[in-house]
């Protein structure tokens, strides 16, 4: 099943790339407001015990990328839907 999603364009970009068996997403939030609730996404998976469900990057300028195992995708979309980042989410 795929999955789609929509963000606010005017706010951030988000770019996904497969790698084997992670998704690695780029990041740029726009506006800067928005680092608490992509803190919040962070914090979500520290909290779990599984270390390797997702490798989080800070660069400069409001980037961030985000190496997500393929099997914690849907999670890391819902907890960005949950935070606010993402405005929709579709599985077709």
């Amino acid at each position: 099943m795929k999955v789609i999603y929509k963000y606010d364009e005017k706010l951030l970009d988000i770019k996904e790339t497969a790698n084997e068996d992670d998704i690695e997403f780029s990041i740029d939030l726009y506006n800067s407001e928005y680092k608490k609730n992509l803190k919040k996404v962070r914090e979500f998976f520290e909290e779990n015990k599984v270390l390797t469900d997702i490798h989080y990057y800070i660069h400069p300028n409001n980037k961030y990328q985000v190496i997500v195992r393929k099997d914690f995708y849907n999670e890391f979309l819902i907890q960005l839907f949950k935070e606010e980042l993402l405005l929709e989410i579709k599985w077709v």
